[in-house]
């Protein structure tokens, strides 16, 4: 039986994890899959008590110290990850019929990192054109027909080779994303609408101090332009070593089939 390692990052997303647990635990894996779920709890007690909540046999919940921000998280939690495959997800997006079926379909046919279509949504996860962190993109009912950086899944193996994401609070996918590209590995998208990407006030690129406009990321994608260059140049390397965050504790599960 080969593993699927699903990492999802948690802060202040207690209204959203229980339909994102929820999304993922209903999809349907091919033969001869079967699925780890790991939490990382960003130092946030509330999201804690509700991801403790779905404690089961191939759910993994990791308390982070502190908050320490998403791409930390994600390194982190790759230290308890399993899976040959590794699917990187948020809290509080919903995944749709199809979405780890299709995406481990396209990798076993020789694809090393995917991605889908989505929907924008509200809040209240209904579809919508208005996106916050995109005031000149309104696509028409939410429907973005474009793969979509921070979610993905890709072999363990593309991870290895890179090391995983810089300790940034914003901005880590598209450089982890860009390193992948000049690592030579192929990136497919599939290009049906697999998940609701939800949209919010408090998300990490809608937020005041993490959105496009900010001081922070506007710095950030300098730095990730600039590495971008050397990259092309070969001046810079495409692996990292990456930083931990500090776990109060874990809550371990065991593997079981979706």
């Amino acid at each position: 039986m080969k593993t699927l390692s699903i990492l999802v990052a948690a802060y202040r997303a207690e209204k959203w994890l229980a339909e994102c647990i929820a999304s993922i635990q209903s999809q349907c894996l091919p033969d001869g899959w079967c699925c780890e779920l790991l939490i990382g709890v960003d130092g946030c007690g509330a999201t804690e008590k509700v991801a403790r909540q779905f404690m089961q046999d191939n759910v993994k919940v990791i308390s982070m110290a502190k908050n320490f921000g998403t791409y930390v998280t994600f390194n982190t939690l790759m230290q308890y990850a399993t899976g040959q495959l590794i699917c990187r997800f948020d809290a509080d997006d919903v995944m749709r019929d199809g979405y780890l079926a299709k995406q481990i379909n396209e990798l076993q046919q020789g694809s090393d990192m995917t991605m889908t279509w989505s929907i924008y949504t509200d809040a209240e996860l209904t579809p919508t054109d208005h996106v916050q962190a995109h005031p000149n993109y309104h696509p028409p009912g939410g429907l973005n027909r474009r793969g979509t950086e921070g979610q993905f899944m890709l072999r363990r193996s593309v991870w290895d080779c890179l090391g995983g994401f810089r300790p940034w609070r914003c901005a880590a996918d598209s450089d982890f994303l860009a390193r992948v590209r000049h690592a030579g590995f192929s990136i497919s998208v599939v290009e049906e609408f697999l998940y609701y990407r939800r949209t919010h006030p408090d998300s990490l690129i809608a937020h005041p101090e993490t959105n496009f406009s900010s001081v922070l990321r506007t710095g950030l994608e300098k730095i990730r332009a600039d590495l971008v260059l050397e990259y092309q140049r070969s001046a810079a390397s495409l692996k990292v070593t990456p930083v931990l965050g500090s776990v109060n504790d874990s809550y371990i599960g065991h593997h079981s089939d979706l």
